[in-house]
């Protein structure tokens, strides 16, 4: 009898000592994400509008008595027409509301120019070509928890950074380097039960401040841009 006596107290202290360690298990194991550490990994696609890239003039000096002023040969303007993209993200929360992430992106917009003016009365022209456009750029991400809705599921963001830009013309015989410095806002909406989110939907708009590229030296364009992005929480 004293013998099963002990038994069984030696049993309630062992179940005793075990309970916070299953405890604590159960809380690690169910830990509600994002959170410090929480790794987010998107892809999908993303639009960016087109802009002009500016005209200029193929001038030449007017032989003496025929006029005041450059005699113009050819006008050309040019233009970097809208593309969609396919981009990458990788972001870790440095906290439950902030994270950094890095990102890729690649487009292949086409880039046109128009002659107009022959000064031997040729009929205008338009030459076009493709570029291959290559941007890395890093985020900070600022996850806008308290706005929240849908018990948790949606959650908005805000966003700020700045990239590096390669572009290569047809035939990769040119390549061309520029900054561009992005902003913007979002909406994550996550699939799944309380604080359990994985997996989810992300969309975004923003613009971006560009510089270089396959554009004119020393000219910055406002370029706007929205995609939306499967993603999903480790």
């Amino acid at each position: 009898m004293i013998a099963r006596a002990w038994r069984a107290a030696l049993c309630l202290a062992v179940a005793w000592g075990a309970a916070p360690a299953l405890a604590t298990a159960q809380v690690y194991l169910g830990r509600d994400v994002p959170h410090a550490g929480t790794v987010e990994i998107t892809g999908g696609g993303l639009w960016s509008g087109g802009f002009d890239l500016g005209s200029v003039s193929a001038d030449e000096t007017r032989n003496t008595g025929s006029g005041t002023g450059p005699f113009t040969l050819f006008a050309v303007s040019s233009r970097m027409n809208s593309a969609p993209a396919v981009q990458g993200r990788l972001g870790v929360h440095i906290a439950r509301a902030v994270s950094i992430e890095a990102g890729v992106l690649l487009a292949r917009p086409g880039a046109s120019s128009r002659l107009t003016g022959d000064a031997e009365e040729a009929p205008n022209l338009t030459a076009t070509e493709t570029l291959t456009r290559l941007v890395v750029d890093g985020s900070l991400v600022l996850h806008l928890t308290g706005l929240s809705f849908a018990a948790g599921k949606g959650v908005p963001f805000v966003l700020g950074g700045a990239g590096y830009i390669r572009e290569l013309h047809e035939k990769n015989e040119v390549i061309e380097t520029g900054r561009e410095y992005h902003t913007g806002a979002g909406l994550h909406f996550w699939f799944g039960n309380g604080g359990k989110h994985r997996l989810g939907v992300r969309t975004d708009i923003g613009v971006s401040l560009r510089t270089g590229g396959a554009d004119t030296p020393n000219t910055r364009r406002t370029v706007p841009t929205a995609g939306v992005s499967l993603a999903y929480l480790f």
